[in-house]
């Protein structure tokens, strides 16, 4: 068990997420350009959402599933221009989205290009985040729209997302503007917001992680994804397992807050009388205003009441 003398989250910081706007810069998310006339086509018949609803200049979140109804990635489609997709993931490992998509491309007219590389995603979170979007680059953008314009001589996608329960835009440019774009966002009312506090932000309001809570260790059901099924879509990769899941109830755990005294690490075992619980899939290692450390779990179905008590190691937490 990691136990270490931690610092205490950001107020001012947590508070922009909260209740204005806060700016994070990613060090690792996927940027994939998808083009051609059945690019569209192909992640709907692929993906858990129904995309072909999604026109040019709108945006829709997706998950990706495997034959067994596991999360391979959960990615942002926006309708950039007619025949011209871009997949925004929170996934540093781009190499599987394309590998994982490319699989399935056989006489379709769509062409994968992975821009992660050249890339810089800023992500605007908070109830202010579409306003300062308009603020600092001069552009009004509605709920789930998708945009192109050009600033400091560059293209830059500007795509709302709403899909994770918090206002959210997602700002991708190239590498070389970056600095004077987020400039342009904290004079347009943004707040820079770091790794730990993001993700302890993250953490709080239980927003599922790639890798953590969501991957091929877990389905979307129980990952916290259910919002991301269209049921009346029609079939795509791992469909049949995911409907028996849901018909039959047979869906094992689900995400809960957890709530303890020190920091947990991520991958420890939970446990209650002795016998498996679930697993601790995120941890903030900022303490909480009063002196707690929350984190995620996907837990055993038994245990998912608030204030149930578990241990992770010798450590006791609660269900929030």
């Amino acid at each position: 068990m990691q136990q270490i003398t931690s610092q205490t989250a950001d107020t001012s910081q947590l508070d922009a997420l909260a209740d204005g706007c806060g700016m994070f810069m990613w060090e690792g998310a996927t940027v994939i350009s998808h083009t051609g006339p059945d690019a569209l086509d192909l992640l709907h018949r692929l993906t858990t959402k129904d995309l072909l609803s999604v026109g040019t200049g709108r945006s829709c979140r997706t998950a990706l599933t495997s034959a067994k109804g596991r999360v391979i990635d959960v990615f942002l489609v926006a309708h950039i221009l007619e025949d011209e997709l871009l997949l925004v993931s929170d996934s540093s490992n781009s190499d599987r989205l394309v590998s994982a998509i490319d699989y399935f491309t056989i006489i379709e007219d769509a062409e994968l290009t992975n821009r992660t590389d050249q890339s810089t995603r800023i992500s605007l979170v908070g109830p202010s985040a579409r306003a300062v979007a308009a603020a600092g680059m001069g552009v009004k953008i509605d709920l789930d729209d998708a945009v192109q314009v050009s600033i400091y001589g560059d293209l830059v996608q500007i795509i709302s997302d709403s899909s994770r329960g918090v206002e959210w835009v997602d700002v991708i440019c190239k590498d070389a503007c970056a600095t004077r774009l987020s400039e342009s966002l904290t004079t347009g009312g943004a707040m820079a917001v770091d790794q730990a506090n993001f993700e302890h932000f993250r953490i709080n309001a239980a927003i599922p992680g790639s890798d953590r809570e969501y991957g091929e260790h877990a389905n979307p059901i129980e990952a916290h994804l259910l919002h991301l099924i269209d049921w009346d879509k029609g079939c795509y990769v791992g469909q049949e397992v995911i409907a028996r899941l849901d018909a039959y109830d047979k869906v094992q755990r689900n995400v809960r807050v957890l709530v303890s005294d020190i920091p947990l690490s991520e991958n420890v075992k939970l446990t209650a009388d002795s016998k498996p619980a679930g697993v601790v899939t995120s941890s903030s290692q900022l303490a909480t205003s009063d002196g707690h450390y929350l984190s995620l779990a996907l837990i055993r179905m038994a245990h998912l009441e608030p204030d149930t008590e578990l241990m992770a190691g010798e450590v006791v937490v609660r269900v929030r």
